[in-house]
């Protein structure tokens, strides 16, 4: 514990990675004690791309109780922010629920130079001590080096409460898994979905490269205690053979080691220009259909565990207005699939617990 003067009094300067901090959202964190998405690998052993993506944070949290009445936090990153199309909040910021597991609210997110490779925020700052539950998202787009929590020096630290399900939910995908194009970290899919359900939820979507790589198929399947594994990678598959090549194998990559583990197939939202593109609807349905029809055909084989989405059921009757750019969700965007996911995963995760 670092003590030091801040302009509004003395604070303590505290490591997550230490009690009682938990550190989620990470499938190695245990082993590596790293933010990062993959386990650090040898050259060759994935793709760069891949490789690079791993350190960006999307999906970490920082859990932890306080009575503190000031919350700052301290961040040094990979670089600053370079994305065009994504807010520097969502790139390289953190966002700040208060509430307990299910109840968690929004309350603020880290405002720093869009430049900035490193900054200092006010997450919040209170009159009255109160045991508060807290949770911090990390960043979507970008890597970690440090962070650290300051807080006044009278206040009390006590763990978060612990999960109501010890395993996790795994989403493998693309940029919309990752979070682009969120307006903060919070706004990501399976943060919001971690806010629902109390179960650890890991985000393993690789902007660009959600190809499907049986390389990452075989990490996966090496996480412990799944208790569900969401596949959303469609729209990186440059063709519907992209898809034929790859998620029969991915599958089967992963049941060798996990055979009744819940796996549900998610194909690609609309984009915003279907309306006027009849080639860009007739391509999404094709890829539907080939992953609808696998599902079932798995089922028929006598894999009861595995389901489908249609991705266009998810965006509702505001699916032209749920993106960026035709491609990427706003906020809109994420909570409409967020929405449409929660039913699935609550009867997926409910009936796996009566079996």
């Amino acid at each position: 514990m670092v003590q030091h003067k801040h302009e509004d009094g003395e604070m303590h300067w505290l490591s997550p990675n230490e009690p009682p901090f938990q550190i989620s959202g990470f499938a190695w964190w245990s082993q590596e004690h790293k933010y990062r998405r993959l386990p650090v690998v040898g050259a060759g052993a994935i793709r760069e791309e891949v490789d690079e993506l791993a350190n960006h944070t999307a999906g970490g949290q920082i859990r932890f109780q306080t009575n503190a009445t000031k919350l700052i936090i301290k961040v040094r990153l990979f670089g600053p922010n370079n994305m065009e199309h994504i807010p520097g909040t969502a790139v390289n910021g953190f966002d700040c629920y208060l509430g307990l597991p299910g109840e968690q609210l929004y309350y603020s997110t880290t405002r720093f130079p869009h430049n900035a490779d490193e900054y200092e925020s006010v997450l919040f700052t209170f009159v009255e001590p109160e045991l508060r539950c807290i949770t911090l998202n990390f960043p979507l787009y970008q890597g970690v080096h440090e962070v650290q929590i300051g807080v006044n020096t009278d206040a009390k630290m006590m763990e978060y409460p612990p999960y109501d399900i010890e395993g996790k939910v795994i989403v493998y995908g693309t940029s919309i898994t990752q979070g682009g194009c969120a307006s903060r970290p919070g706004m990501a899919y399976s943060n919001i979905l971690s806010r629902r359900f109390n179960i650890e939820f890991i985000n393993l979507g690789f902007s660009g490269n959600g190809k499907g790589d049986p390389e990452i198929a075989e990490f996966i399947s090496q996480i412990e205690k799944p208790e569900c594994l969401v596949l959303d990678y469609d729209a990186n598959c440059v063709n519907l053979d992209g898809l034929i090549t790859t998620m029969s194998e991915f599958i089967r990559i992963f049941r060798r080691r996990h055979s009744k583990v819940p796996i549900l197939v998610v194909s690609r939202t609309p984009c915003g220009y279907e309306h006027a593109q009849s080639s860009a609807y007739e391509e999404r349905v094709a890829r539907r259909n080939y992953q609808s029809g696998l599902v079932r055909e798995l089922r028929d084989q006598g894999d009861r565990f595995i389901y489908f989405c249609d991705g266009a059921d998810l965006l509702g009757e505001v699916w032209n207005e749920c993106t960026v750019d035709g491609l990427h969700p706003t906020d809109l965007g994420f909570m409409q699939i967020a929405n449409g996911l929660t039913p699935i995963l609550k009867d997926i995760l409910t009936s796996l617990r009566d079996d």
